[in-house]
């Protein structure tokens, strides 16, 4: 393979350059390489060209052109020679301008100091001898392709202004009355409708190309949208058959595991023997009886856990129960105080009076594991988790609060979506959260979260209180309407 040459290599460095600048716009980006060029263009060739004149045409230039005008050679060669140096100075400026990022600002300075320049020159040459209206064409289709419809028709007035200008110019300058003032300005109504025709073919083609350009980057937008919506789609798709097949391992593994806690739960049993006629019940028998105790007492927590893990991947319907929200907090708090390391103080606060929901309790119980796991990465360090259970009306609050490193708002928006996860591989599933969250819209409530970084996280659980509280007299005494709960719990 051929190297490329150091031209070709020199072109693509200057052309990748030209592309590199600060525009938003993508109309505008697209248009800025081409200004770049031609604003480098005029700025070379306007001062080059004069300096070639002056050296080699000036007689030339004199007699046919600047002897001829209205204002004489000398005012007519100052404004040249001065128009020519604001022009380039211009040109200069808007390529600057453009590597800055202000595209707009450079096209119109530019195009202003022509057509002002413009003004002048037909001024000082009238327009008889001024050499065409190239120009101001060019002026013309630069402004409506660059910087839109409002230019394009701005100019044209403009235009017309500096016609007028040197139409003006001439008559004033007429000698014994040659020119009546029909003869002087009768071009003008030409020009008017020549530029108008050469103005509307412009605005049409610019907004057809504008409209044709929104369009497409519009269907470009859409398509990358909706790519980015399918690949999350098939993510998520491919993650959810994962965690299925998952979940049906872990329910294997639940089952064997229990099977195996039913043996220990056995083995726990024979302590009670210590209390039989005749047992031994010396200090080393005693010790073991409880130890055997706090073995059962733990064997029946994992039972409970592995109870709620086989439920959940079951898959089973919703067990719609009325229980009290109060004693099912106080009652995790064992399963809670282990969840966490010791450097993490777990606090609950619940009411003394029974707080009934409808409510699947195991869920309920999980929704509330799933935010106290959460709080414990994000309190590495050790800090306080803190568990309130308050009503409010016909509801009942639950507050679940760590002093952990908080999250910013980008990631505080996105935590009850499905697989969003901001832990590394192997750590978390993304899923967690999006179960609590279905879990309490699906039973009528709704959770919010509050988090700052370095501030911790707070997350409020607002759960309708049970319906058969409704039979309940409000005008009934404390005593009264604590016996009516009872009875009710009772009845569930």
């Amino acid at each position: 393979m051929k190297s490329a040459s150091p031209c070709a290599t020199l072109w693509q460095r200057l052309n990748a350059w030209l592309h590199q600048v600060p525009i938003s716009d993508p109309v505008d980006r697209r248009n800025a390489v081409f200004m770049q060029w031609l604003l480098a263009f005029q700025g070379l060739r306007t001062p080059l060209m004069k300096v070639y004149l002056l050296a080699n045409e000036w007689p030339y230039m004199t007699a046919t052109f600047f002897d001829k005008t209205v204002s004489g050679p000398t005012v007519s060669i100052a404004v040249d020679l001065g128009t020519d140096l604001a022009i380039s100075a211009s040109a200069w400026l808007g390529f600057y301008l453009i590597r800055v990022g202000q595209f707009r600002r450079a096209v119109k300075q530019f195009l202003a100091t022509q057509l002002s320049c413009g003004v002048l020159a037909y001024g000082a040459f009238g327009y008889k001898v001024t050499p065409g209206d190239m120009i101001l064409l060019i002026t013309l289709a630069l402004g409506g392709l660059m910087l839109g419809r409002r230019a394009l028709w701005a100019i044209y007035v403009t235009i017309l202004l500096v016609i007028a200008t040197g139409m003006t110019t001439d008559y004033l300058h007429s000698s014994g009355g040659s020119h009546t003032f029909f003869d002087a300005y009768r071009d003008l109504v030409f020009r008017t409708f020549s530029y108008a025709l050469i103005t509307i073919i412009l605005d049409r083609s610019i907004g057809a190309l504008r409209e044709a350009l929104s369009e497409s980057d519009t269907h470009r937008r859409q398509l990358q949208h909706e790519m980015a919506e399918r690949e999350r789609t098939q993510e998520q798709l491919l993650h959810s058959q994962k965690m299925d097949a998952i979940g049906r391992l872990s329910q294997g593994v639940a089952h064997d595991f229990n099977n195996v806690l039913g043996i220990v739960l056995g083995f726990s049993q024979e302590r009670y023997r210590i209390d039989e006629p005749g047992a031994d019940r010396s200090p080393d028998a005693l010790a073991l009886a409880q130890a055997l105790q706090g073995v059962e007492m733990a064997a029946r927590r994992a039972d409970a856990i592995t109870r709620k893990l086989l439920n959940f991947s079951r898959h089973d319907t919703t067990n719609i129960e009325t229980f009290d929200a109060a004693e099912a907090v106080s009652g995790l708090e064992p399963m809670l105080r282990q969840l966490f390391p010791a450097s993490v103080r777990v606090v609950l606060s619940t009411p003394d009076t029974p707080l009934l929901i409808d409510f699947d309790q195991s869920q309920f119980e999980l929704a509330i594991l799933n935010i106290a796991s959460n709080a414990r990465d994000a309190m590495p360090d050790g800090g306080q988790f803190e568990v309130t259970l308050s009503t409010n009306q016909d509801s009942i609050i639950l507050a679940l609060v760590d002093s952990g490193i908080g999250m910013p708002e980008e990631v505080r928006a996105r935590i009850f979506d499905p697989f969003f996860t901001t832990k590394p591989a192997g750590r978390g599933t993304g899923v967690g959260l999006t179960v609590v969250y279905n879990l309490v819209t699906l039973g009528g409530g709704d959770i919010t979260v509050l988090s700052r970084p370095g501030k911790g996280t707070t997350f409020r659980v607002r759960l309708p209180q049970s319906r058969r509280l409704a039979g309940v007299s409000a005008e009934a005494d404390g005593l009264a309407k604590h016996s009516a709960l009872s009875s009710v719990w009772a009845t569930t």
